[in-house]
């Protein structure tokens, strides 16, 4: 038998958490067709994986590449360097629209991964509301959004996204919103309510949610934000357990670092900045008479994140050495001021240099716990990047050769099968994307090759834009996608839309 490409010698690992076992993989156009002996089988191209693992593509069930799309980055190859194949886009509330344009966009430019999205309730609702100053809709906004979710379901949507953006949404309107995706018989991803005092509260909601509608419901990026709520992570895995058990169809994803990446905004409660607003915008915010509230406010804030050395500063754009790597303790003594001092200058200087903020406010031993949880699949949270340009996050760089490298092979937090269905077959199934997600015959020919013994990622907090390492071949849609450690040329993945 004759195949375009055969993969020889490598131990297969089919998605399904079962131990690999050693098998050669054949594949024809962009399908699997044969896994097993193929020892006397001719092929265009053989690439030998003796030592290595084989298994499904990744499929990263939380991107935010819809708004990549219009950036003229669709070259970039920080996503599939660590081995994802599929990314789920349009989470946190926000989607390409219109919905099938944006899809026949990513068709027409092309996109190194397969590409899946999810109807945005924030971008629906500005529509809905035609940018209204009210904050709540009104029944004829409600049946509008409602309309546009069915419009995007029929345009390919794999479900619908709520980020709670605005804070202005009842669990009313959500309901309500979410129901077309229900009938569809689709997902409902959201950034839920809070990730740190109001953790249990937001759990609750997201069961409601799916209680009241049938919906199937994803918990995004997971956390239990702020020392003074990581012991509330029992509690929360209670939570999904029981509600799993009552017959609720709820998962979670996660990346693998206890820091996230934002901006200066950090530095102060969100409704410093809603105050200021009202005097007259940031230059404003030293008036005396707010100095008091605002010094407070700040010093509660950063007891929350639990300390000002939780918060470390990078230029998004402009190089600023005086800032970049530096945790907000190091620049209360650099520039010898007090915290609400320091936090107003990193505001200054943001207005010239675009400053970000990452807080290391999670928790190790909680993200292991996390990990293990049955009902969590892996995601980076993640979008394109363009390599060397601009601050961001190591997620978008490590996510999947970290839990390979740090928690599967070095602190055994995960069995490597274990590690390869959360980030296959589980996410495949949670949202519906057909005959991906497994290595098996009839399946699309998605395929990462990696070294367990060597996989790991390079990028860090103050150097993110590293590759990975012993990730040498990715497969898309029977293209190599990944060639021996470099980056091949053309795009193979496909703008997927739901059947």
């Amino acid at each position: 038998m004759h195949f375009d490409l055969l993969i020889s010698n490598g131990t297969v690992f089919d998605g399904s958490g079962a131990d690999g076992f050693v098998a050669d993989v054949g594949i024809i156009g962009d399908h699997v067709k044969v896994v097993g002996d193929l020892s006397s089988a001719t092929a265009a191209l053989r690439i030998d994986a003796s030592g290595l693992a084989v298994c499904p593509g990744f499929i990263d069930p939380h991107t935010h590449c819809h708004v990549d799309v219009d950036k003229d980055i669709l070259h970039s190859d920080n996503l599939i360097r660590q081995g994802i194949t599929t990314v789920v886009s349009g989470n946190c509330g926000g989607c390409g629209w219109p919905f099938g344009e944006h899809l026949d966009k990513v068709s027409r430019l092309g996109f190194k991964s397969n590409y899946a999205m999810l109807v945005g309730h924030h971008t629906i609702r500005r529509i809905a509301m035609n940018r209204s100053a009210n904050l709540y809709p009104d029944h004829e906004q409600v049946t509008a959004m409602q309309r546009m979710v069915r419009q995007a379901l029929d345009e390919g949507a794999f479900g619908i996204t709520v980020g709670y953006a605005q804070r202005h949404e009842t669990t009313d309107e959500i309901i309500e919103v979410t129901r077309p995706a229900a009938e569809a018989g689709t997902i409902y991803a959201s950034h839920i309510r809070s990730e740190g005092e109001g953790l249990l509260q937001a759990i609750a909601e997201i069961i409601q949610v799916a209680e009241q509608t049938g919906i199937r419901v994803n918990v995004s990026h997971l956390k239990t934000n702020g020392p003074a709520n990581w012991d509330k992570l029992d509690i929360a895995l209670k939570m999904m357990d029981d509600a799993q058990r009552r017959g609720i169809r709820i998962t979670a994803d996660r990346y693998p670092y206890i820091g996230w990446h934002g901006g200066s905004t950090n530095v102060m409660p969100s409704w410093c900045y809603a105050e200021a607003a009202k005097r007259g915008g940031k230059p404003r915010l030293k008036d005396a008479d707010l100095m008091d509230r605002f010094r407070k406010a700040v010093d509660e804030h950063f007891a929350q994140l639990g300390g000002p050395e939780k918060l470390m500063f990078t230029s998004l754009k402009t190089p600023d050495p005086e800032v970049d790597g530096k945790t907000a303790a190091d620049l209360m003594r650099q520039w010898n001021m007090e915290l609400i001092d320091a936090a107003l200058e990193i505001e200054r200087r943001s207005a010239v240099s675009s400053i970000g903020a990452i807080g290391f406010t999670m928790c190790e031993e909680n993200l292991r716990r996390i990990y293990q949880h049955p009902l969590v699949m892996i995601g980076t949270d993640g979008h394109l990047e363009v390599l060397g340009k601009f601050a961001t996050h190591p997620r978008n760089y490590g996510t999947y050769p970290r839990v390979l490298g740090r928690y599967v092979r070095e602190q055994k937090v995960l069995r490597l099968a274990q590690a390869i269905k959360k980030m296959t077959s589980m996410p495949a199934d949670t949202f519906g994307i057909r005959d991906r997600g497994w290595l098996r015959p009839g399946a699309f020919a998605d395929i990462v090759i990696f070294d367990p013994h060597t996989v790991a990622d390079t990028a860090t907090f103050v150097n993110a834009h590293q590759y990975p390492i012993g990730l040498p071949f990715v497969i898309v849609n029977g293209h190599l996608a990944v060639d021996n450690g470099r980056t091949a040329e053309g795009h193979h993945g496909r703008a997927l839309r739901r059947e």
